[in-house]
């Protein structure tokens, strides 16, 4: 099985290919899975003193805001990331209960790119992101599952990995773009999916909201025990592997 892989805000393909690394040549190793990367087409820049942090670029984020007034207002939200008495209020909080910054148009841009990529290689049958390439990927999945029930466009989309990450995005018909939270709606990722978290990872509600929003009895969520990072050393990886080929174990052909 294929995973097409999409990293996280401030990213590339070719950065990400070195930073998960070690964790493809492990889940590789079974011959069960394989990787192809891509990246999105918003050229970002870091904030300052990260200008280092992430890499070599160019590096791009997959969904564009509303001008960089909308961009630097959710990272002053998320540099004081709200807490509240579970994974949902803690998102409501962060988004002030109202759309999410960007707008129907960047969303429905990207998520095209994505279908592209994907059309242009058969193989690819899973899907896997990082951070914001996560919620990008959650987004893809609930996509494609409403181009199949209202158009009867194939899936393709068997599996998806995520790390860290937070909710999906939903494309409204008035063209506003909200964050799915399981405790509002019934939109549920109904693939099987495999979680890979950090107990302290700060933004570690938005993971589990994500992980709320899908299918309980085929959603794995593994906890590395590290923060807002992807998992290295060698035990780690290896029971990555093991989980990777679960997963792969409950794909109905």
């Amino acid at each position: 099985m294929k995973f097409l892989c999409l990293p996280g805000a401030y990213g590339s393909a070719q950065n990400f290919k070195v930073q998960l690394g070690p964790f493809a040549a492990e889940c590789e190793k079974t011959g069960v899975v394989d990787f192809t990367w891509t990246q999105g087409t918003v050229p970002a820049k870091p904030p300052p003193g990260f200008e280092d942090y992430f890499g070599p670029g160019p590096l791009y984020r997959f969904v564009e805001f509303d001008g960089m007034e909308g961009f630097e207002d959710i990272l002053d939200k998320i540099r004081d990331f709200p807490e509240g008495i579970s994974a949902e209020d803690t998102m409501r909080r962060l988004f002030d209960q109202g759309p999410a910054n960007g707008n129907g148009l960047n969303l429905r841009k990207c998520l095209n790119h994505l279908f592209d990529v994907i059309d242009a290689d058969p193989e690819i049958e899973g899907i896997l992101g990082y951070s914001e390439g996560a919620t990008t990927a959650a987004s893809l999945v609930l996509e494609e599952r409403r181009r199949f029930e209202e158009y009867g466009i194939p899936r393709r989309i068997k599996a998806a990995i995520f790390l860290a990450g937070w909710p999906p995005l939903k494309l409204e018909n008035n063209g506003e773009v909200h964050a799915l939270l399981a405790d509002e709606c019934d939109d549920v990722i109904d693939i099987p999916t495999c979680h890979i978290v950090g107990c302290y990872d700060p933004y570690i509600h938005g993971a589990m909201a994500l992980f709320n929003l899908c299918d309980e009895d085929t959603a794995e969520l593994f906890d590395h025990g590290k923060g807002h990072t992807v998992p290295r050393d060698a035990a780690t990886l290896r029971e990555l592997g093991e989980a990777i080929m679960r997963l792969t174990a409950k794909v109905d052909n």
